[in-house]
């Protein structure tokens, strides 16, 4: 998993509007990379909303909220909807953005292992550097602790 001090990796991958974006793009402010399993399930969408309930918070502090699962932009433009999310999602089918920060884990559920996300948070600052890293992220009071350490 990336660590404190790491740079951001530079990956592109499609945002929920399906432009073609690199990491780098998200350079110049604060930013919130949070990875989460599913859109539109309990957990993701609890995590999800209480982005957006203090999204105005982080936009007054110059940070930038920005989701990350493996759903397709299809998936992710219905979740943003729904539950009217004001931040970008970025759609990484193919996992790549997941790979450089190391989020994808063997998961066991019912005796059925598979891989998936660990849901996982990363604050960087505006040149790219990794200030926080929230690994198995526990959803409750989440947001308000990322937003307790912006710079």
């Amino acid at each position: 998993m990336l660590k404190v001090g790491a740079t951001m990796p530079p990956v592109k991958l499609a945002d929920d509007s399906g432009k073609t974006i690199s990491t780098k793009d998200l350079l110049g402010h604060p930013v919130v990379l949070y990875f989460y399993p599913k859109d539109d399930t309990p957990g993701c969408t609890n995590e999800s909303s209480q982005f957006r309930d203090l999204f105005d918070d982080f936009e007054k502090h110059g940070a930038e909220i920005v989701g990350v699962s493996r759903d397709s932009v299809a998936s992710h433009l219905k979740f943003k909807d729904k539950y009217n999310l004001p931040f970008r999602l970025l759609a990484d089918v193919d996992s790549k953005l997941c790979d450089a920060f190391g989020v994808i884990v063997e998961k066991n559920m019912y005796g059925k292992k598979s891989l998936g996300i660990q849901r996982s948070t990363f604050l960087f600052d505006a040149a790219g550097k990794c200030l926080a890293v929230w690994p198995k992220v526990s959803v409750d009071g989440h947001a308000e602790d990322v937003f307790s350490r912006l710079p």
